[in-house]
């Protein structure tokens, strides 16, 4: 998912971002990963902890 919850505010995956979050859904934890993307660049998104989540729709969803 691109966009997590902090402080009851809705964030947007990045460099700078929290590494630790909540799920704007099912309130679980989730963390910040990284992919990379060409040779030089990274997407960043929030996924669930393995365990957490198991229901939330947005579990397997990295980007929109």
């Amino acid at each position: 998912m691109l966009e997590a919850k902090v402080d009851g505010e809705l964030i947007q995956a990045g460099p700078d971002s929290p590494e630790v979050a909540q799920c704007p859904v099912c309130e679980g934890e989730v963390r910040k990963r990284k992919r990379k993307v060409g040779r030089d660049g990274h997407t960043y998104f929030y996924r669930h902890r393995q365990g957490i989540g198991n229901e939330c729709p947005l579990r397997y969803r990295p980007t929109r």
